[in-house]
């Protein structure tokens, strides 16, 4: 059980498949000059010597640890054989749907998703680096900082969605090119930056046009709710080596509607279309609504977060 019997191209039943990668001790190289005495001088001719031998085995792929805690998901390793310009057109969005992180909220999943991935799949014929994208998505996103700061509300609210959808493609590129760092993993800091610059940005303006101390309350109470639940949401990864959002089937739901940067653009657009109608105050609303949807996250984060920990803490003790 367990060994290889047979191996080749011509096999009409099998149950394994011939990846083409195999783990060898030095003894591969008796079988392998066995087989070229006989003529064939490929490496598969020297594991089908080893097969005959009762010394080669299969590797069952099943038990390689598929949940990739940072991925959000399971990512089940896969092999293809590319023969064709259609084999390689599917191997490559199979490599970029496994580079793609598992999408919190609702927007990222069903907008960003797709167009990431296209703008992935037609960078990455070019000569361009992960780094280099997130420096570029730096200088748009302060960009619209500056634009909120200086009034232009719309094309700055407009910024933002692009803004996030590039956002997305940095990592996404280098886990495609396999050029994922260390470094690369301070670009989430510089995202939370940015981030918190729009809302002060945005509650600054509103605090010059109306008089009112309300924005700039408001703005404190929205960043301290983020810091937390951002703070809670990478405090229980360490710990549990599981994303919060894939701990349940709560969490799984609560995700799409849970408080990101995606959704609070939205309000904030929203806010913005309606300033003509009626007033700037519209605006302050507008952070009102972000100001309860963050801390509704971080309340929710912070006890579902206890509780997981909580009974693994049970079990172990």
């Amino acid at each position: 059980k367990g060994k290889i019997v047979e191996i080749g191209k011509d096999i009409e039943r099998s149950n394994c498949v011939d990846t083409g990668i195999f783990l060898c001790s030095p003894k591969i190289f008796s079988y392998v000059e066995e087989a070229v005495k006989e003529g064939r001088e490929e490496l598969a001719a020297g594991i089908a010597r080893a097969a005959k031998n009762r010394d080669a085995q299969v590797f069952d792929i099943a038990k390689i640890e598929s949940y990739a805690s940072k991925m959000r998901k399971e990512i089940t390793p896969w092999w293809i054989d590319i023969d064709t310009e259609q084999d390689l057109g599917r191997a490559e969005k199979i490599i970029i749907e496994n580079a793609s992180k598992n999408p919190s909220d609702a927007l990222a999943c069903y907008i960003h998703k797709p167009v990431e991935n296209r703008l992935v799949s037609w960078m990455a014929s070019f000569d361009i680096t992960p780094n280099q994208v997130t420096i570029l998505v730096n200088v748009l996103a302060y960009g619209v900082a500056a634009l909120f700061f200086l009034g232009y509300l719309l094309p700055a609210s407009i910024l933002t969605f692009v803004v996030g959808i590039a956002d997305g493609l940095d990592g996404k590129l280098a886990r495609v090119k396999l050029r994922t760092s260390r470094l690369g993993s301070l670009e989430h800091s510089f995202d939370l930056l940015f981030e918190f610059s729009w809302f002060i940005a945005l509650s600054w303006y509103l605090f010059r046009s109306t008089d009112s101390s309300a924005p700039l309350v408001l703005c404190i109470f929205i960043i301290l709710f983020i810091a937390f639940y951002r703070h809670v949401y990478d405090q229980f990864r360490r710990a549990m080596d599981k994303s919060l959002d894939d701990s349940g089937s709560f969490e799984r739901k609560f995700r799409r509607i849970a408080g990101r940067r995606n959704l609070y653009n939205i309000p904030i657009l929203v806010g913005i279309l309606l300033v003509p109608s009626y007033s700037l105050d519209t605006l302050i609303y507008s952070l009102v609504f972000i100001l309860l949807h963050s801390g509704t996250t971080a309340c929710v984060y912070s006890l579902r977060a206890m509780k997981h920990m909580r009974a693994v803490d049970l079990k172990t003790a």
